[in-house]
């Protein structure tokens, strides 16, 4: 009877363990010209972040951010536009995101490839000064892909001091981008 009651503790414990460590769920969604990302599931789609982006999920509670603006080679190269590398469309996209009053921090763009496709992916803090000189932090987790015909940008952010327990949310989200 003693072995049968310590079994069972560990097993309790177990269990107990492996549930508070468990992962998000992700649940793969489509938007745009038909691209698939995996959304965790404690995301809700919304329209209201971004005027253009394809895709836009929010968790209010979490802070948790998403936006993905499509852009097809295609398209751009009728108006004249070509880029060379994914790193010459990440310079001439992330100046428009960093602004110059907000004293923004760039890391150290990452270039990797995944699913066949190209990635350059960094990180930006940002200083946001709203009513009555109250700042508001705010770091995002850019990543730009290239693929076949599309260009990616997937923003996703938080309020600072909850970014880091987002992050592999979030690197999850932008690695799994498929068209």
């Amino acid at each position: 009877m003693k072995i049968t009651k310590k079994v069972f503790i560990i097993f309790l414990t177990l269990v107990t363990v492996t549930s508070a460590y468990s992962q998000t769920k992700f649940t793969e969604q489509k938007a745009g010209h038909v691209y698939h990302v995996s959304i965790p599931d404690y995301m809700t789609k919304s329209v209201t972040l971004n005027d253009v982006a394809t895709m836009q999920y929010i968790n209010s509670a979490k802070n948790a951010y998403l936006v993905i603006i499509d852009d097809s080679k295609e398209e751009l190269e009728m108006k004249g536009i070509k880029f060379a590398s994914l790193k010459e469309f990440h310079d001439d996209n992330i100046k428009h995101l960093k602004g110059e009053e907000n004293d923004p921090v760039e890391s150290k763009g990452v270039e990797f490839e995944a699913n066949g496709n190209k990635f350059y992916q960094s990180e930006l803090s940002v200083n946001f000064k709203e009513k009555d000189d109250l700042e508001v932090k705010i770091t995002y987790l850019i990543t730009y892909v290239e693929t076949k015909g599309y260009y990616y940008q997937i923003l996703c952010w938080s309020l600072t001091p909850e970014y880091k327990n987002l992050l592999a949310d979030f690197k999850k989200i932008a690695a799994s981008i498929r068209d």
